[in-house]
């Protein structure tokens, strides 16, 4: 019985996997072979790079079914617009050993393409893909179907058609794996949404994009051996504004239009078929230019999410997550300084008998009694509110535009919660505390500094203190 719930699951699994990828490549063939001139190879094939993008970006596609699912794909192209059933299956293979002997090497060297977007495994992935999956693929195409009968691919031509072959697959894969690589998740875009503020979008912020197009239109006009080296000044300005996403779709455009801009150029003047050297080192060319503002787009990226992170840990307490006391100090007095009218309030809060509980469970509880209580309070602030660690066991709140009696129920409502919500230890035990609190209130922002107000504060704590704990005491 058990047996046969595994085999039904896994049937599931892959019938699933079997659908997904028919129609994900079924229709990547069919863009494809819309490309394709009379009697030769597509311009643009981005079936083999989806295919491999989805296994790589979904593990759970990369079965029986998947594979099953990507040949039927591949046969039912090629047979439906007119290939023979022999050439069908060549190519078929073909297309499937570059995806094949990537996944292989990707496998062999331990690369975590889960993270292509970190260190140098961008540039790992893209080498295997070049000169792995992509070589191979050529290689056994030029070794079958030119022993076909009525072939597109000749004897005489071997070389030619495997470098078109090689360096067409290598654009491929440059434009359209890097664009589903970086999709961003469904719950990124969730979390774009339910968390998206009103930002400017300030007019510098579209001038690397709007150079990028405007470079890809003189391309167009004034197409030519050189114009391949026009977008590259855009594209590292793109590539240093924009997330990687973004990136990724810049760069298709460039060099999909390029691309076609290009072979127009050659086809006029009719060369590119009767010299296809220049069709190889056009495609070369290409894939060097997409391949440089990927890297240079990662690299920035990284140094960003780097910076954003040293930045965080300097002005944050690095156990409770709380601002420390010099970031806190530094943006409470610049706002006092700025804010002219508005009213606010400075809030002390220290978590009674704290010592006491240390000495009694040990530290490594009091940290957890720390983070608890610091979740707590950070579940019932507003955005714009401060929160800080300034002590041991103290920490400080400055609330923006609060009435006295407004900031006395947040004080409250706090306390409350604290006293309430014990702390799940880990033999199961709960464990509570409480907290004492001072509140200290300001009209005039400019009428004392922030120290003071916090001193007036902490006295009012003193008085919560002295009077039995467990409360929240104004100050007069």
């Amino acid at each position: 019985m058990q047996l046969a719930r595994i085999t039904e699951k896994q049937l599931n699994h892959e019938t699933h996997a079997y659908f997904v990828i028919v129609f994900a490549v079924l229709v990547c063939c069919l863009i494809g072979i819309a490309t394709r001139p009379l009697e030769y190879l597509a311009l643009l094939w981005p079936a083999n790079a989806a295919l491999l993008a989805l296994f790589l970006r979904f593990p759970h596609l990369n079965n029986l079914g998947g594979w099953l699912g990507a040949f039927s794909a591949f046969m039912f192209a090629d047979l439906v617009t007119g290939n023979g059933l022999l050439h069908s299956l060549f190519l078929t293979l073909s297309n499937l050993i570059s995806t094949i002997v990537s996944i292989f090497f990707i496998r062999y060297f331990k690369i975590n393409y889960k993270y292509y977007n970190t260190g140098y495994t961008f540039v790992h992935l893209f080498g295997i893909f070049a000169f792995a999956g992509c070589l191979a693929s050529a290689a056994f195409a030029v070794l079958t179907l030119p022993n076909l009968p009525n072939s597109f691919m000749t004897k005489e031509n071997l070389w030619i058609d495997f470098g078109l072959w090689w360096t067409g697959e290598m654009v491929n894969y440059i434009v359209f794996l890097p664009l589903i690589l970086a999709f961003p998740r469904i719950k990124d875009l969730q979390y774009l949404f339910k968390n998206r503020r009103q930002k400017r979008n300030y007019f510098s912020y579209f001038l690397p994009a709007s150079s990028v197009v405007a470079c890809v239109i003189i391309t167009n006009i004034f197409a030519g051996p050189g114009a391949m080296l026009y977008p590259l000044a855009a594209l590292i300005w793109a590539a240093l504004t924009y997330r990687l996403f973004t990136m990724t779709m810049i760069n298709a455009f460039v060099i999909i239009l390029t691309y076609y801009s290009l072979t127009q150029f050659y086809a006029t003047n009719h060369t590119i078929l009767a010299d296809s050297t220049i069709y190889i080192s056009l495609r070369i060319g290409l894939f060097m230019l997409a391949l440089s503002p990927l890297i240079l787009c990662i690299i920035s990226q990284n140094r960003n999410e780097l910076f954003k992170r040293v930045l965080y840990l300097a002005n944050h307490d690095s156990l409770t997550r709380t601002m420390n006391r010099h970031f806190f100090f530094k943006k409470g007095e610049y706002l006092l300084q700025y804010a002219k009218t508005m009213e606010f309030s400075v809030i002390m809060l220290d978590i009674d008998y704290f010592k006491r509980l240390n000495d009694h469970f040990g530290h490594h509880v009091g940290d957890k009694v720390l983070q608890h209580f610091a979740q707590i309070v950070r579940n019932n602030l507003r955005a714009q509110d401060l929160f800080a660690r300034i002590g041991g066991e103290e920490f400080v709140l400055l609330l923006w535009n609060t009435e006295p009696s407004e900031a006395r129920i947040i004080a409250e409502r706090i306390r409350d919660l604290v006293e309430k919500t014990p702390m799940h230890q880990s033999d199961g035990s709960s464990l509570y505390i409480t907290v004492s609190i001072g509140i200290t209130h300001q009209n005039e922002p400019n009428s004392q500094d922030l120290q003071n107000l916090i001193n007036i504060a902490d006295q009012a704590l003193y008085q919560a203190k002295h009077r039995g704990r467990n409360q929240v005491v104004l100050a007069s």
